[in-house]
């Protein structure tokens, strides 16, 4: 138990050192709950938003205007109406030809929506910069700023009914620190600064610690802090594999001095070039010593890691240039015992469900190798 309390000061002390983050605070006293069902994750969303008395606050990349969309908009517009507080920041690049009038209807019900990106109101110029600069790829749900809900999923009929996630509840404490992250891309694009208030009485035995970033941050050097560092085992479950250079040889390294490294990624992912180069990366892992492991199923879009039953992280950030240095991301450390036994079990019953891969794997060959070898010259960009 003390090497475990030893290993767990010493992530956390990394964490504060690390300049990758923009806040973190560790704080016990919660509940969680997780789901990779994107049904039953709106569903319980939209009961906490039912349930609501003072809040409702939510940052997301991703809002359609399909049935799932339409079901969050109208439990928002609904509580707003009642005289709740109801916030929505949104990336909107996402969605740029959706018509002004299906989000116009939520601001006459009340709510106070906001662009990140407004691409109807961009010149050509704006526009290009925005799609390659920094998008807020953000999914934060914060109700009464007592609950919070994070993870991959996005308001979106596929991501919600067809694909595969991870998505956490957490409420107690540790609910007001993930709206702190909120609050600061309100006050960013709202201008706007929201009052503090006192975080919720303890729920339970979790420790979580909230992060942000806002674009130009380093995640990459948290996580190759963390592999050098892993003692015996890390795993991780990621939609994309493009990482920048340095933290592919971290993970190479980790597994070379005898770590038990895992990566688990879906045979196909949503966008085929990411999907190219998740495998071409994954040849050269395998050589290495890296697990790695194909899920076949159902397109899995989970963004979880677990390391040395001291440490799990469940966000919104992918294994890619753009969410470890340009987006603005966020997401949930978890310290305690169970937390972390909990994202194991997850991971290994992913794994236990996928295809695991030789080292005997050949890379590609020929026109794919080229294209590949284009694609990673141009991965910073995606």
């Amino acid at each position: 138990m003390q090497k475990r309390n030893l290993i767990t000061l010493l992530l956390l002390l990394l964490c504060w050192l690390s300049p990758a983050q923009e806040r973190l605070s560790a704080v016990g006293g919660n509940t969680l709950w997780s789901t990779k069902n994107g049904t039953e994750f709106l569903e319980r969303l939209i009961q906490d938003i039912q349930a609501a008395r003072n809040t409702v606050e939510l940052e997301y990349y991703w809002f359609d205007t399909d049935a799932t969309g339409k079901k969050v908009r109208e439990a928002l517009m609904a509580k707003a109406r009642e005289g709740v507080t109801v916030r929505l920041i949104m990336d909107n690049l996402i969605t740029p030809f959706a018509p002004e009038s299906y989000y116009d209807k939520m601001r006459k019900a009340g709510v106070e929506l906001h662009y990140v990106h407004n691409f109807k109101r961009m010149g050509p110029f704006s526009a290009v910069g925005s799609i390659f600069g920094p998008r807020d790829h953000r999914k934060i749900a914060i109700i009464d700023r007592r609950i919070a809900y994070t993870g991959g999923m996005n308001f979106y009929d596929d991501a919600i009914l067809k694909w595969k996630d991870t998505q956490v509840r957490v409420e107690g404490p540790a609910a007001a620190r993930l709206w702190e992250v909120f609050a600061k891309s309100w006050q960013k694009i709202a201008g706007e600064n929201l009052e503090p208030v006192s975080p919720a009485p303890a729920q339970g035995e979790v420790v979580a610690e909230a992060f942000g970033t806002f674009g130009k941050s380093r995640l990459d050097t948290t996580y190759i802090a963390l592999l050098n560092k892993a003692d015996k085992y890390f795993y991780l479950q990621t939609p994309y594999f493009a990482p920048p250079r340095e933290l592919v040889d971290a993970f190479k390294a980790a597994a070379g001095r005898g770590v038990d490294v895992r990566l688990l990624v879906p045979e196909k992912s949503d966008w085929g070039f990411m999907n190219e180069l998740t495998h071409e990366y994954a040849v050269e892992l395998m050589r290495a010593g890296v697990g790695l492991y194909v899920y076949q199923g159902a397109y899995d879009h989970t963004k979880i890691f677990v390391m040395d039953d001291s440490l799990a992280c469940c966000s919104t950030v992918n294994m890619d240039y753009r969410s470890l240095r340009t987006n603005w991301e966020n997401g949930f450390y978890f310290y305690d015992p169970e937390s972390t036994r909990h994202f194991k079990d997850l991971f290994l019953d992913w794994a236990a469900r996928s295809v695991e891969l030789g080292p005997d794997a050949q890379p590609a060959k020929g026109f794919r190798k080229g294209y590949r070898d284009f694609l990673r010259k141009l991965s910073p960009l995606f």
